[in-house]
């Protein structure tokens, strides 16, 4: 925490990692800090009252923050017009956020107080008017842990007693009841089921339900980190076209890199945090995936599979000719088929015997022609190993 901050720069990177409280983190954008304090389990316990308050305080800090370093430096002066809250309430509230870890200080407020009885003496710091600094945080855990802890939180609680809206002050005494006036009651109906939500879609499945096509939105989102700045909700939006003709999700993640002509992307960014408009870069580079009438050509998995079908066919073809070809000279299979035999059978020749019958039902004279040429070879062949046998011997024994 910075005693005596720089009037002419803003605070550094490493005093806003140091003013992170323990066990947080800093927030990644504005909406996930927003919507992170809103699922959070102890904020929904609150009263109907206290949890508006708390959002009108919170809406406020998390807009006004800046976009690079997530530090936000509204007065209390500011919040108290805006929002129309009294100023004990607004600084019952900000001081809920420290003490939770939602704020952390980077800078502590600086201003020129009066004592108390008397309007003499302004009690001066040198530093003027000054604005606390504070970083928005958020715990570490994943978003499925907190819905988890939600749900085991509810549960554990049921039947427990409410915790009242008000959070800790010293200006107000402590409130002891069993039986509060009004209860903030929770609906069934109000926040969306995430666990419901398949994290480990496949990528090469295709999405036909509305859940399945937000579970596969959802491993988009695992899949390229720039995605995660939009929901799976607002994904599945977006892709409505792409997903009802069937693409799957490595199908988008390729045309996000790759033309319908095979061309590459180029990149004139040096990262992705320098795209400011998550939705409008998808829109421009799927944008080369529709044809005319501005529907999506075929995927990549599409063309696969339709060059997979015609080389299968091919092959199909190729093999029923040969098994055509086979039943013409009444072919016989064979094992492995012997190099003299192969040779025997190109001495007689192949011409004759494409002219046996094809509706023969056993061998005929041709195949028998054929057989006994092709013993004849084996047996020559056999008589000179034997001489070559013989004359080695005799020349070794001379």
């Amino acid at each position: 925490m910075s005693d005596l901050p720089n009037l002419l720069a803003g605070p550094s990177r490493a005093l806003i990692a140091a003013a992170v409280p323990r066990g947080m983190r800093r927030a990644g954008s504005q909406r996930e800090w927003l919507r992170t304090l809103k699922e959070d389990a102890e904020v929904l316990e609150l009263r109907a009252d206290g949890y508006t308050n708390l959002l009108r305080v919170a809406h406020l800090i998390g807009w006004s923050a800046d976009w690079a370093t997530m530090c936000s430096r509204p007065t209390i002066a500011r919040i108290v017009a805006v929002t129309g809250l009294s100023l004990a309430t607004v600084k019952r509230w900000v001081r809920w956020l420290r003490h939770r870890g939602w704020l952390g200080t980077v800078e502590q407020g600086s201003t020129c107080r009066y004592r108390k009885g008397t309007q003499a003496g302004l009690l001066d710091d040198g530093l003027g008017n000054r604005a606390a600094v504070w970083v928005l945080a958020v715990p570490r855990r994943s978003r499925a842990d907190r819905l988890h802890a939600l749900k085991d939180h509810a549960l554990s609680t049921a039947d427990q007693q409410e915790r009242i809206s008000d959070p800790p002050s010293v200006s107000l005494p402590e409130r002891h009841r069993s039986d509060p006036t009004r209860t903030r009651k929770a609906s069934r109906h109000r926040f969306r089921d995430h666990s419901r939500i398949s994290p480990t879609w496949s990528l090469h499945a295709t999405a036909r339900t509305k859940r399945d096509k937000i579970a596969l939105c959802e491993r988009l989102r695992r899949e390229l980190p720039l995605l995660r700045r939009v929901t799976a909700w607002y994904l599945r939006w977006l892709l409505a076209p792409f997903l009802d003709e069937g693409w799957t999700a490595a199908d988008v993640l390729h045309a996000l890199d790759v033309r319908a002509d095979d061309s590459r992307w180029t990149y004139t960014w040096r990262s992705s945090a320098e795209i400011r408009h998550v939705p409008g870069w998808m829109r421009h580079r799927l944008a080369a995936w529709l044809d005319e009438r501005g529907r999506p050509v075929a995927s990549r998995s599409r063309r696969r599979a339709a060059v997979d079908a015609r080389r299968i066919a091919e092959q199909e073809a190729r093999r029923q000719e040969w098994a055509r070809m086979r039943a013409t000279v009444a072919w016989l299979e064979a094992p492995c088929p012997a190099e003299h035999c192969l040779a025997g059978v190109r001495a007689v020749g192949l011409e004759n015997m494409g002219r046996a019958n094809a509706s023969a039902a056993g061998p005929n004279e041709e195949f028998r022609r054929v057989r006994a040429e092709m013993e004849r070879c084996r047996r020559e062949r056999a008589a000179a190993e034997l001489f070559k046998v013989a004359a080695s011997r005799a020349r070794r024994a001379s």
